[in-house]
């Protein structure tokens, strides 16, 4: 993967027109937690349904995850474009998981696995678990961490959850 600043120019072949070059930055991390439009994130429990205020989290549950941004995988070659492989599971490198302020230590959930998620393209599953001593809150902001670099806590789609 190559990484750093590059120009970028958009151009229009039939109308033989191109935007003036801008610069875009291309990181080897941009972690961030799926949120739907209703600005409900991507975060289950073990039956498939939606981690809510209405449904919480719960101490010593299990959680899955969706995501963007973990980079490359190891243990799967996988093909432009192409939907993941359920098997071998292509692992990112080491992820770290927050409910709640990531400076304190009650805030970091335990991580059981961050792969590829199988059947999908660019998407990532990532699988914690609730520990016994942990933050609760209603609305407690989500944050991931991979190679020094963590997810947004600000803008317009900063994922919240419910732990009880």
């Amino acid at each position: 993967q190559t990484t750093g600043n590059f120009p970028l120019i958009v151009r229009n072949i039939s109308a033989g027109a191109a935007t003036v070059a801008t610069t875009v930055t291309i990181s080897k991390y941009a972690p961030e937690v799926l949120v739907a439009d209703n600005k409900q994130p991507t975060v289950f429990h073990a039956d498939g349904t939606f981690v809510d205020r209405d449904n919480p989290a719960v101490r010593d549950e299990q959680l899955t995850i969706y995501a963007t941004g973990l980079g490359a995988v190891k243990g799967v070659t996988l093909q432009t474009g192409q939907a993941a492989p359920a098997t071998p599971a292509g692992k990112t490198d080491p992820v770290s998981v927050y409910f709640g302020n990531p400076t304190i230590k009650q805030s970091q959930m335990i991580v059981n696995s961050s792969t590829v998620a199988p059947g999908l393209v660019g998407i990532y599953k990532i699988t914690v678990t609730v520990p016994g001593a942990h933050t609760k809150g209603s609305a407690l902001p989500i944050t991931l961490k991979i190679g020094g670099v963590s997810s947004s806590t600000t803008g317009p789609a900063v994922p919240y959850i419910a732990v009880n």
